[in-house]
């Protein structure tokens, strides 16, 4: 080989013997050697790797279990694959699309004829009913994965039982404190962290800390079951307008008082904008001049289709001030009920005691099952498979709504869902009444509104839904819109 180039594929040496494992070991092997090389960037993005036939004569192994890995590596976003053109390096690496970027000035910017046959009758399994599946796809665990989520071992279990906590299992803190670490920039221990049911528990935890009559500003439109938790602790909300960069922070300063500010700044409920970088810093700098908290609803940053997601406000919180909130119930299934809090210090004595005081501790079963997943790497793999296939959905109903040019989409750019903006003239009350007759269920934007007007819309979840459903439901979409539009131009 002439000094100084990179080893072309075909001279891929394994730094391993083969010959002494078994057929499954051998294939984790063959994936983490691979995996590894692109990872590093040895092998550089847009690089053709040999074929499946080639490394098998070269290294001894059968043709079968290099396609398994070939495929593994597919799913996970590493490779390309096509038929007649072999397998090439990706440009992106997939965990740049999960990990927070480690520059703070990175900005996130969102990015024929009809056939006349009738689509044949598609059936739907609550609650993964169009358009209403903004949830996770649980079929993307395999088995294998759905039962180490239930079963812990029975040594886990005698160990955590004994060494119980209030704030949850020890080994599940530090493995999600690992987590974030890494993918969402925060610097935290174990001992601020404090395991939930999920971001309902996170907030009415919080709302009860805050207390009777405090001060809570928050986004509108914002998260229907945020406002319905502060209320119910007798909070006060005030409603703060947001535009193309999130929550806009010169509202605050209008207020005299203000003890909290809730946001979603990865994927606005229900807009899906990304809060920009300057007003991330501006919420800090009002928060603390306020004296104020600010309640970080993480929701959906894991799901980013065209770059890094920007790190979480806690990750720039240099005065401790925001109690981030994540929950595995949006990445793994809806009734998997846990999530978590990173806590700043002065309160977390005031939550472990309403923890103890209102025995609403998760149980250790799942905690256990959970840290199972996350530590032996299980949990990142499933981001990876799960990213890959709802940016393909995504993509499919977006090219299918793309048959009408001038439907207008946004906050397409990361989570598991989007807004349809209604064309001009459409009553958004109408529109999803009339869109249950077409076996359509549709969320009105102004569903999520208290205060401030926006732009009539629609809901458009995709995540949990089959390539199939996605077709059909789309078309049934464009039929919807076409009954007002055109029957709009018959009265003019």
């Amino acid at each position: 080989m002439t000094r100084g180039k990179r080893p072309i594929g075909l001279d891929l040496v394994l730094p391993f013997e083969l010959t002494s494992h078994s057929l499954s070991t051998k294939h984790q092997l063959l994936y983490r050697f691979l995996e590894h090389l692109i990872s590093s960037r040895r092998l550089a993005p847009g690089e053709a790797l040999p074929s499946t036939r080639t490394l098998s004569q070269r290294w001894g192994v059968s043709r079968g279990t290099l396609e398994t890995v070939f495929d593994q590596l597919r799913e996970e976003g590493f490779i390309l694959r096509k038929r007649g053109a072999g397998s090439i390096v990706c440009a992106t690496l997939p965990d740049n699309l999960l990990a927070a970027a480690k520059t703070p000035e990175l900005q996130v910017r969102p990015n024929t004829d009809r056939s006349s046959e009738t689509p044949a009758p598609i059936t739907y399994l609550q609650p993964y009913v169009p358009f209403i599946s903004r949830l996770a796809d649980p079929g993307l665990l395999e088995e294998k994965d759905v039962k180490s989520l239930c079963t812990p071992s029975a040594k886990d279990l005698a160990t955590a039982v004994s060494a119980s906590s209030l704030g949850g299992d020890e080994n599940l803190r530090k493995s999600i404190c690992d987590h974030i670490q890494i993918y969402r920039g925060i610097d935290c221990s174990p001992q601020d962290i404090v395991i939930t049911h999920g971001i309902r528990h996170c907030l009415d935890l919080i709302s009860r800390v805050l207390g009777k009559d405090a001060v809570v500003a928050m986004e509108d439109p914002g998260y229907y079951w945020a406002r319905r938790i502060f209320n119910c602790s007798a909070n006060t909300i005030i409603d703060i307008p947001v535009d193309n960069a999130g929550l806009i922070v010169e509202a605050l300063s209008r207020i005299k008082q203000v003890h909290a500010v809730y946001v979603t700044p990865s994927h606005q409920a229900p807009l899906g904008v990304c809060m920009s970088m300057e007003r991330r810093q501006a919420l800090l700098a009002s928060a603390k001049e306020m004296n104020a908290i600010v309640i970080e609803d993480d929701y959906d940053s894991e799901y980013n289709y065209g770059s890094a997601p920007l790190p979480a406000i806690k990750s720039i919180d240099k005065h401790d001030r925001v109690i981030f909130c994540g929950s595995f119930n949006k990445t793994l299934f809806s009734n998997f009920r846990l999530g978590f809090m990173v806590i700043p210090r002065h309160l977390q004595k005031k939550i472990i005691n309403l923890i103890e005081d209102t025995g609403q501790t998760p149980g250790i079963l799942g905690q256990l099952a959970l840290n199972q997943f996350l530590c032996t790497g299980k949990y990142v793999r499933h981001l990876r498979i799960s990213r890959q296939t709802y940016q393909h959905r995504r993509d499919l109903l977006i090219a299918k709504l793309r048959e009408n040019p001038d439907l207008e989409i946004s906050g397409e750019q990361s989570g598991l869902h989007f807004v349809l903006s209604l064309p001009a003239g459409i009553d958004e009350e109408e529109f999803c009444a009339r869109a249950t007759l077409f076996n359509l269920c549709l969320q009105p934007v102004s569903a999520f509104t208290s205060s401030h007007t926006v732009k009539p819309g629609v809901l458009i979840g995709y995540a949990a839904l089959t390539d199939e459903q996605i077709n059909h439901a789309a078309a049934c979409l464009l039929d919807l819109i076409n009954s007002f539009t055109q029957g709009a131009e018959h009265h003019a």
